[in-house]
């Protein structure tokens, strides 16, 4: 086996006899004129000429370069990476293209997001009607401890928003429960072999009316619902003559 000692000791030899020679023409081409040099640069060519006098290749050995073990321990592992290098987020070369594609919409109007079914949505949120009672309890409670009456005012009209929403809900289900009942009857005459009636707009309203009557009349809240409407009425009928 060779001696690495040896080798060391003849690459050192060689790098001091490269420079002896570039000095050696360093010092020849001092005592010659410019135009001299650049003729013999390009007898020469500008490549050789720079190896040859400005020492172009450099002496110092390469350093190697290092190559950092990845290999897991266990094949159930995951890999480890260099910190020195982030590590990328899943999906992160499908996302630029994602975000220059993307596109506004209105799920109103795009067919994407499928047709609006007003049943199935109160249905499905059906449970905020609980949750706005809970809030009116909690209101109520609150109305007791305040004493300013701007605050006040404040609670009962969030009060009284809270429970015309409830009541709203509670009338939309009731009108779609009668609406079922009818269409029944009209599935129940076709299949007899009968013409049923459909019921016109003006006919729903009278029987929703009558509806609300009697249900006023058995709760006994009829006299107090009839004369709120005696009351708006007649503030109607005076705005509409200019009396205030």
């Amino acid at each position: 086996m060779s001696d690495p000692s040896d080798s060391s000791s003849a690459s050192e030899h060689e790098a001091s006899s490269d420079d002896e020679t570039q000095n050696a023409i360093r010092e020849d081409l001092k005592g010659m004129s410019f135009e001299e040099i650049m003729k013999l640069k390009e007898q020469l060519g500008a490549k050789v000429y720079k190896e040859a006098v400005l020492g172009g290749k450099s002496s110092r050995p390469p350093k190697p370069k290092t190559k950092t073990d990845l290999k897991r321990l266990n094949k159930n592992r995951p890999r480890e990476m260099s910190t020195r290098r982030q590590v990328p987020f899943l999906g992160a070369e499908h996302r630029v293209e994602r975000k220059k594609t993307a596109e506004l919409r209105d799920p109103r109007f795009d067919e994407k997001s499928g047709s609006y079914n007003a049943e199935t949505f109160k249905k499905n949120y059906q449970f905020v009607s609980q949750i706005r009672t809970k809030e009116v309890g909690q209101l109520k409670k609150q109305l007791d401890e305040v004493e300013d009456d701007e605050e006040k005012q404040n609670i009962k009209y969030n009060m009284q928003r809270l429970i015309n929403k409830n009541v709203e809900d509670k009338k939309w289900h009731t009108k779609q429960k009668q609406l079922k009942k009818e269409r029944a009857g009209i599935q129940k005459k076709h299949n007899l072999g009968q013409q049923p009636h459909y019921l016109t707009k003006k006919e729903r309203r009278a029987k929703e009316l009558v509806a609300q009557f009697e249900k006023l009349k058995d709760t006994g809240k009829l006299n107090k619902h009839l004369e709120k409407r005696r009351k708006k009425n007649a503030a109607k009928d005076r705005k509409r003559i200019g009396i205030e």
